[in-house]
Parts: structure tokens; sequence; C-alpha cells
């Protein structure tokens, strides 16, 4: 899984580093840097989650006190 979320994220910082240095204009400078920022976020968040349960309604985790019902 961190080799995967290594392996997306030195893409999209490659991306970034070839776009960063023809953008002359700072407002498409700031729009950029934001997208790409947005995009980690998004990579990182859904590249961490893992297996997403089929099921919605299923419990993930034991209970911490009692007994489990």
């Amino acid at each position: 899984m961190k080799a995967s979320i290594m392996s997306a994220l030195s893409e999209e910082i490659d991306l970034w580093l070839d776009k960063e240095g023809t953008i002359k204009d700072g407002y498409q400078y700031e729009d950029e840097f934001i997208n790409t920022a947005r995009k980690v976020s998004q990579i990182l968040l859904t590249k961490s989650l893992g297996e997403i349960s089929s099921n919605r309604n299923k419990k993930n985790s034991r209970p911490v006190l009692g007994s489990s019902k």
C-alpha cells in the first residue's frame, strides 16, 4: 500500500514541478498549486482507506467495553 501511495504522489509532484516553471501569472500559479494539493490529498485519502466494505452498515471494529452480542 505504501509503495502505491508513494508512486502516485511522486507522479503528481513530478507533474507539478514540470508545470511550475512555465507559469508566469500569479493567479494561474495559485490555481494550479491548489489543484495539485487537492489531487495529492485525494490520492492520499483514497489509497490509505484500503478495501471498502460493500455493506455500509457493517461494523468494522470490535466493541471496546462489554461483551460482543
